[in-house]
């Protein structure tokens, strides 16, 4: 005959297996409990011990971080210990919290002011750098730093 238990009672069946020390087996056979059933519910006792309540910007960064890994998110969240369900959940409720689509990531660059354009001198010719990339058309002369260049190039490849 096959006996339904609450969630409490296996609750209590899960806690007092932890403290036997005796195998799942061990326990199953001592106790009358199927052996499989107790897997499961030791599972998932052990699930939910381990979860960690994360604040919604952990979660940005943990996020944030998957996206950047260039990982499946099952793939990373399994090498980092993280259950993938919690973040899907964390997605969810982010999306949820706000409706309106996340602000965009603005670099500040410095406009140049156009006035009436001057003819240079054949002494100041000097050629630029044009980069074309992932609908991103960057020009510059060859007088801009570098330091700005390199700084607005990384900026835009963590975007």
């Amino acid at each position: 005959m096959k006996t339904e238990r609450t969630k409490s009672e296996w609750a209590k069946i899960v806690k007092d297996y932890w403290k036997s020390g005796l195998t799942k087996a061990e326990y199953s056979r001592a106790h009358g409990i199927n052996e499989k059933s107790l897997g499961s519910h030791v599972r998932k006792a052990e699930s939910k011990r381990h979860q960690e309540k994360r604040t919604a910007e952990e979660w940005l960064v943990l996020i944030e971080e998957q996206q950047a890994s260039g990982m499946s998110q099952a793939t990373w969240c399994k090498e980092y210990g993280i259950n993938s369900d919690a973040m899907n959940s964390a997605k969810t409720r982010m999306r949820s919290k706000s409706n309106k689509p996340p602000e965009p990531k603005w670099i500040e660059l410095n406009p140049v002011k156009k006035s009436e354009p001057e003819l240079p001198k054949k002494e100041e010719i000097c050629w630029g750098i044009k980069i074309r990339g992932g609908g991103i058309e960057i020009e510059v002369n060859s007088n801009y730093s570098v330091e700005k260049l390199t700084s607005l190039i990384e900026r835009l490849v963590k975007q």
